[in-house]
């Protein structure tokens, strides 16, 4: 079985994080391999295929993460699937709120039983979907935990420091 590796990450995200094992020349080559991939934010609009409520979320979403920069053109269908998901979770809701937790299933036997119903786990199924995508985005608070921005413990200059700076 092979390893994979991390998921790669942004150098501004490695710099905001304190990653400083990298030198100025590997930082600039690849903040300019970034730069090559560089994708618009011309085009954030829901598709056509989304349903009111998915659409309603789409732009929910993109009015809140507008001031993180984060949201480019080729993350419309992403975040396009999360929110169907979203209205279909909706959906779930409501029927499994209508009709109860437990329904009546007739068995080949011809006898009635309780059973959960069927939609729990269609809403558990576009829960985990959701999840997922959220935390690509930085929908939860632990996913916008790992790309915060660490505080800097102010610590006191030593007589070391002063004599011989940061060696």
């Amino acid at each position: 079985m092979v390893e994979m590796g991390r998921k790669a990450k942004p150098i501004a995200l490695h710099l905001l994080e304190g990653k400083k094992h990298l030198t100025k020349a590997e930082i600039e080559q690849r903040l300019a391999g970034e730069q090559q991939f560089a994708i618009g934010t011309d085009k954030i609009k829901p598709p056509k295929w989304l349903d009111k409520v998915a659409q309603k979320e789409f732009k929910r979403i993109v009015k809140e993460m507008e001031q993180t920069g984060i949201l480019t053109n080729i993350d419309v269908d992403m975040l396009a699937l999360y929110c169907d998901a979203y209205s279909q979770y909706i959906q779930c809701c409501e029927v499994i709120r209508q009709e109860g937790l437990m329904v009546e299933y007739t068995n080949k036997a011809a006898e009635t039983n309780k059973v959960p119903h069927p939609l729990l786990s269609k809403k558990k199924q576009l829960f985990e979907q959701m999840k997922a995508i959220a935390s690509e985005f930085g929908f939860t608070p632990s996913a916008r935990a790992r790309i915060a921005i660490p505080k800097q413990e102010k610590k006191e200059e030593t007589k070391f420091d002063r004599l011989f700076g940061n060696v």
